[in-house]
């Protein structure tokens, strides 16, 4: 069985914003894998919230419930999504990518790909920027996904 799939919030983004400009390569990817367990956590419900909000983001900017109920219809309505609570702390962080972080922009970036690892999923992103986190010969890099649109 195919370990679940941490989506990230650009795919998230993707997927579920049919203007976004990697909206068709989003949309692929999940149709390929329909069959396959997926995930979604508070970082990325919320990242996904803020930004398909936000003013500059869309010329139809939809206000909170229509985003709320955009997200809601995929997830609520998918028999293979599940929710994963943020359940990791600054030490077990610090312990599975501590080193690999070099600034602040990876911060978050490492807190899920190690959520997904703790969950035994594997995180699905377009941020080739990750691969860092998950060089090739480590432990992770078989929990990271990068999608190429």
């Amino acid at each position: 069985m195919n370990k679940p799939w941490l989506l990230d919030v650009n795919v998230l983004l993707a997927w579920l914003w049919p203007a976004h400009e990697v909206h068709m390569a989003a949309q692929g990817w999940m149709q390929n894998h329909r069959q396959e367990q997926w995930a979604t956590c508070p970082i990325t419900e919320i990242g996904f919230l803020r930004i398909v909000t936000t003013q500059s983001f869309s010329p139809h900017v939809p206000g909170w419930a229509e985003a709320v109920n955009i997200l809601r219809k995929h997830t609520e309505g998918s028999p293979n999504h599940s929710f994963w609570q943020d359940s990791l702390t600054l030490a077990d962080l610090d312990r599975s990518m501590g080193s690999r972080i070099k600034g602040p922009n990876q911060i978050t970036d490492a807190y899920l790909l190690t959520l997904a690892i703790r969950n035994s999923g594997q995180m699905v992103t377009f941020d080739a920027r990750m691969q860092s986190l998950a060089p090739t010969g480590s432990a992770e890099y078989d929990s990271l996904l990068i999608l190429r649109p």
